[in-house]
Order: structure tokens, then sequence, then C-alpha cells
């Protein structure tokens, strides 16, 4: 008897904890929107890529806008209760890039797949169906 009371205070001490920390990282957490995120990691590889390029802000009317190796980026996306995101058709500028060309197409078909979000302080997560695609870091 006395092994149970202890075990529910236990998990009651745990579950306030685990949601004031809940509390405190969706408080200090950069808006989804208006900010300027950019790419760090990809594929579960990091990258270190001019401040300059791959770039994505979303607007509060779904749309984006952003710069990928050398393209400007524009397109919408939607999202859905228990941060669920999707990407409407995401356009490029069709200007020759001198480097990471290849890797502006798959950031752009990356984007086509990712069906929810997660956002740790600075960092804004993309996931495809809980796999991690792509970490972008907030700028501003």
């Amino acid at each position: 008897m006395k092994t149970k009371i202890l075990i529910a205070l236990l998990c009651a001490v745990l579950s306030v904890g685990c949601c004031s920390q809940c509390r405190q990282k969706q408080k200090n957490a950069k808006p989804l929107t208006g900010t300027t995120w950019h790419l760090v990691q990809m594929g579960g590889q990091d990258l270190q890529l001019a401040d300059d390029s791959f770039n994505l802000m979303l607007g509060e009317d779904g749309s984006i806008a952003g710069i990928a190796a050398c393209n400007r980026l524009l397109g919408t996306y939607t999202t859905t209760p228990k941060y669920g995101i999707s990407f409407g058709q995401v356009g490029t500028t069709m200007m020759l890039c001198p480097k990471n060309d290849v890797l502006e197409g798959e950031f752009v078909q990356m984007l086509g797949g990712i069906t929810h979000y997660d956002i740790d302080f600075d960092t804004l997560i993309l996931l495809q169906d809980g796999a991690i695609k792509a970490l972008l870091k907030a700028q501003n």
C-alpha cells in the first residue's frame, strides 16, 4: 500500500516538473511566424551555410518567403492543431547558383514532405511522420 502511494506521489511530482519545463520552453520559444529561420541541418547532416542563404520566413497569412542557394523561395503553408504543418507548392526563381544548387532542390523537395514541426527555443524542427528532416535556427 505504501509503495503504491509513493509511486503515485513520485509520478505526480515528475509530471508537474515536466509540465513546468514544457511551459518554460513554450514561453521562450521563437514564434513560427515572423522569424527568419536559417537551415543548419538537413537529413541528419550539419550544414555550414552562408547567413544570407537557405533562409525561410513564414507569414501569418500562410505565405512563405525566403532564399535557398541563390534563388528566391515563394509558397504557402498551413498548420493544424498539435503542431501539424504542410507546405503547398514551393516555387523558386531559376537563376543558376554557383554552389549548393543540388542542396537547393533537396531543400525544396524536403519541404513538400513535412508533416509536423516543433520549436525548441530558437530551433525550428521539421519532421516527416515523426522523423527529423531538418533543423533551422532563428536569425532574429
